[in-house]
């Protein structure tokens, strides 16, 4: 019986890193838990550091001013649209594919996962970088792994880089 491998994802997963998701799995593969968070909260701070770390001033002043913040129904919708692409594109690979969206924090939800599914093999985050985050390992990952002890890879959408 394969074990459950939970992807955790802000963007929909690309095609490279649906070939890492499944490629971590091996021949004996696993049925794929996508999770995709209806409100991802990060730092106003660290956002507008990492917006002005790439000279994305309109991003950073939209930050510090709250024009980032989407109406709740909106976010709602941006998240059943990325699950829906990241699940298409699991599927389209062959993947057997379990997906929801999260209104939760991600630790509280990824808590939950693991109480209702014991089989769970590992969790993968697939995030965009954040250089504040990573950098004191303040991300989902780093959360995760911290306060629910599971191995938790982490990476950056559309990268073979791997989140520190």
């Amino acid at each position: 019986m394969p074990q459950t491998v939970v992807v955790l994802s802000e963007d929909v997963l690309a095609a490279s890193d649906v070939a890492k998701i499944l490629a971590l799995a091996g021949e004996d593969g696993a049925v794929y838990r996508v999770l995709v968070p209806t409100e991802v909260k990060h730092s106003v701070v660290s956002d507008f550091l990492d917006h002005l770390m790439v000279l994305d001033l309109k991003e950073a002043w939209e930050d510090v001013t709250g024009r980032n913040d989407l109406p709740d129904d909106v976010a709602r919708r941006d998240a059943a649209e990325v699950l829906q692409g990241s699940v298409d594109a699991l599927e389209a690979a062959g993947a057997e594919v379990e997906a929801a969206t999260i209104a939760d924090d991600v630790v509280v939800a990824l808590r939950a996962e693991l109480a209702a599914a014991p089989d769970i093999l590992q969790v993968i985050a697939v995030t965009q970088p954040r250089a504040v985050e990573d950098t004191f390992h303040r991300g989902w990952a780093d959360k995760a792994e911290k306060e629910l002890g599971v191995p938790v890879l982490h990476f950056y959408t559309g990268t073979s880089v791997v989140g520190e």
